[in-house]
């Protein structure tokens, strides 16, 4: 299993005023300092949000130059508050979504780190939505923080759907384990119970030949645990997140094949929002690229 000091070197921060998004900094400030990496704080502005009137000219210039040195301010203050790390700040301008994602790619992030929603109401929305579209879209994996835990990640949950991207994310993970203890459980869940596989027999051979290719494929590998659940996704994650202790999710946002259901973009939401730790999230163009070794 690789060392994740060979791997992560740039974690990006994005905050949005909010105390829900401050949240995340004392655990990315205990990867950080594990993982000797540097720490990239945003916070984008989009110029055009509360502009009801576009006749109003910007004149609102002005405005807009404060807004730039309190975001400034804001972002030096946060700063402040990792220790033994080293940090730079960043004052985007644009659709946040967008340039989060831009900054990533720029500066080769590693690994993209944001409370999983904002506080209520509006903002919750407006910020679930930026997050987990980033987990969909951005150049590197996505880690969707729902509350406070410690930066320790012992035990791993991978669910899959016995498609080929979501059982990557086993090799994908590889770099981000560096406890000698670590146990990575793979869970797959099928959707349907004995008797439904035994009333129809496509759809329980579909089931038979994805876990014995799971079966398959993570022989040898004694880190890794198998399990297999009758339950659908998510309802079936839900039911082993209750029932074992976990560190961390980490899965694709999709397979494009496999069963009828299929990993879309709300089984993902639903899990980052919900889960009782965070979730580590493999954007389709990651899953879909080779394994560096």
């Amino acid at each position: 299993m690789n060392a994740i000091g060979n791997f992560v070197k740039k974690i990006l921060l994005t905050v949005n005023g909010t105390a829900r998004s401050e949240s995340v900094i004392p655990l990315v400030n205990d990867l950080a300092r594990r993982w000797q990496a540097e720490v990239l704080i945003a916070r984008a502005l989009d110029p055009s949000a509360g502009m009801g009137d576009l006749l109003v000219p910007i004149a609102t210039e002005n405005f807009y130059q404060e807004m730039v040195r309190a975001t400034e301010d804001y972002l030096r203050d946060i700063e402040k508050r990792f220790t033994d790390v080293k940090c730079r700040t960043f004052c985007l301008t644009g659709f946040p979504g967008e340039c989060i994602r831009r900054l990533a790619l720029e500066e080769q992030c590693d690994l993209l780190v944001m409370a999983s929603h904002g506080q209520t109401g509006f903002v919750r929305w407006l910020w679930g939505s930026m997050a987990e579209g980033l987990a969909r879209r951005a150049p590197c994996p996505v880690l969707l923080v729902h509350r406070d835990m410690p930066a320790l990640f012992r035990q791993i949950l991978v669910p899959v759907d016995g498609s080929e991207p979501s059982a990557k994310v086993v090799e994908q993970i590889g770099p981000f384990l560096d406890q000698a203890d670590t146990r990575v459980t793979v869970l797959h869940c099928s959707g349907l119970t004995e008797v439904e596989e035994l009333e129809n027999r496509a759809a329980g051979e579909r089931v038979y030949r994805a876990r014995c290719e799971l079966k398959r494929q993570f022989e040898g590998k004694p880190w890794l645990h198998l399990e297999f659940s009758s339950s659908p996704a998510p309802e079936g994650i839900f039911d082993w997140l209750d029932d074992h202790p976990c560190d961390l999710v980490a899965m694709s946002t999709h397979g494009r094949e496999g069963f009828d259901h299929l990993w879309t973009g709300s089984i993902m939401e639903r899990i980052a929002r919900n889960a009782n730790c965070p979730v580590l999230v493999f954007p389709p163009a990651l899953v879909h690229a080779p394994v560096s070794s």
